[in-house]
């Protein structure tokens, strides 16, 4: 630059600099009601961030019943032991029954180490569950154990869903291991809080659902509207509630019509599985289950109709509407043979008045018919004997939202011990209790059930050797 253009250039940047100081002079002199305007942009900025926020927020989906239930982690099924404690397992598959490693070895005895038995309950409850012979195991077991055995200390409190209207603290006494068929499951003994105890002892059910955090409550809590339904509005069976014979023939009517449904989509499965190594796999010679063709032969003649219906109901308040849901267990029998077996869910739709109303329609929900998979690849044993394959064994609203979750014992199909004695062997060797949160498209099914292989002793022991 020349020299005689420099004195102009200083002269600009001066001018320049004047100029930017006496806006910024201007600008904080506005007065305005917020302040001066660098603080009204800053709040303007907040605002904004703030208003996205709260927009994000309103879009987002809005917390579930299943959401806030998987949100408060696993849910574990426990049973009573006695009038003071519980029992759960929260692994049920930690080894063999009889596999001699030291978590089985037993002495009977705190100095010659070992597992030691605890005294049994003077009154044995909850025999679905099959936890009543425990042992506590010796200390230098415990690095074997999986993780949230390791981490739970003695003390701690977990949280207890007793019934809809009762949720207690319960507090870790000791780990515990209990037989579970021919598997040892591993778990924890807990007792109830003093002051909860009568209410405990009191209450009617034996199987639980329980946490160790609380599940968070729905806002504000659902209240049922029993305006409509004529119902207590208590989540729970409603024993006095009677179907009228106008619904009754309509739930005989949907059952026939949905089972034949069924039917036709197992056939179409049994008939592309026909011929392959699947569908003799455990077969042995002589046989007498029956063969593909014979069950298609019998299901020809579920589709005519000329199979007998029988069945029970049982009607719940499980949702804010309170309007009755029926649960439905039907079997039907061809020459006096068990041949399909299903569990149906209605909505009762009327109120239940007295006298009945003949326009009284309810309304088909969903169905499970796995039982009646089973049925045909030969190992049902002696399942759908009695209508007792399903059973809700208890009723939960965790999160105060008016949709229940059930506790509900499901007996599996595969070949039993008809010589165990045991209860939960009879129909089916292998049973779960499972925790399903209830929905009108279905039920939803919680973690952690509880599996039971509900073979004797013997048998378990005869296995092992075969191994070995």
């Amino acid at each position: 630059m020349r020299r005689k253009n420099r004195k102009w250039a200083a002269l600009a940047v001066v001018l320049y600099l004047g100029v930017m100081v006496a806006a910024y002079r201007w600008a904080v002199s506005q007065r305005i009601p917020e302040g001066n305007i660098f603080h009204k942009i800053e709040r303007e900025g907040i605002k904004r961030l703030a208003d996205e926020k709260a927009k994000a927020e309103a879009d987002a989906p809005k917390p579930t019943g299943e959401s806030r239930l998987n949100a408060a982690g696993p849910a574990y099924v426990a049973a009573r032991y006695d009038r003071t404690h519980i029992v759960f397992m929260v692994a049920t598959d930690t080894e063999a029954r009889f596999s001699g490693s030291a978590l089985t070895r037993t002495s009977g005895s705190p100095s010659a180490g070992g597992p030691v038995k605890l005294p049994a309950s003077p009154r044995p409850t909850a025999p679905l569950a099959g936890l009543q012979e425990l042992w506590e195991p010796d200390s230098q077991s415990l690095h074997f154990f999986p993780k949230i055995v390791q981490q739970t200390q003695p003390g701690e409190q977990w949280t207890l869903s007793v019934s809809p209207e009762l949720t207690i603290p319960v507090a870790i006494d000791r780990v515990v291991v209990a037989p579970v068929g021919c598997s040892l499951g591993l778990g924890f003994l807990a007792s109830v809080a003093p002051e909860q105890q009568a209410a405990f002892a009191a209450a009617h059910g034996e199987y639980f659902a329980v946490r160790h955090n609380a599940v968070a409550s729905a806002d504000p809590p659902v209240e049922p509207d029993v305006s409509s339904s004529g119902v207590s509005g208590k989540i729970g069976e409603l024993p006095q509630w009677k179907a009228s014979p106008a619904m009754a023939k309509q739930i005989e009517q949907d059952l026939n019509d949905r089972m034949k449904v069924e039917v036709a989509k197992m056939d179409a499965r049994l008939m592309a599985n026909a011929g392959t190594p699947g569908e003799t796999a455990g077969q042995t010679l002589g046989d007498a289950r029956p063969s593909t063709k014979e069950w298609l032969h019998a299901d020809q003649g579920l589709i005519r109709g000329e199979g007998t219906l029988d069945y029970d109901i049982h009607a719940y308040r499980l949702t804010p509407d309170a309007v009755p849901r029926l649960f439905v267990r039907a079997r039907w029998k061809l020459a006096d043979t068990t041949v399909f077996l299903m569990t149906a869910w209605f909505r009762a739709n009327t109120p239940n008045v007295q006298p009945p109303s003949a326009t009284a329609q309810p309304l088909l929900l969903f169905v499970d018919s796995s039982w009646s998979t089973s049925l045909r690849q030969g190992t049902g044993g002696t399942l759908g004997d009695r209508l007792d394959f399903q059973t809700i064994l208890n009723e939960f609203d965790a999160d105060h939202d008016g949709w229940a979750e059930l506790l509900i014992h499901s007996r599996d199909s595969r070949s039993h011990d008809a010589h165990s004695g045991d209860p939960a062997s009879e129909g089916g060797a292998s049973t779960a209790i499972t925790l399903y949160l209830y929905t009108d498209i279905g039920l939803v099914a919680m973690k952690t059930p509880l599996r039971r292989d509900a073979q004797s002793p013997e048998s378990c022991l005869g296995s092992a050797d075969t191994t070995e």
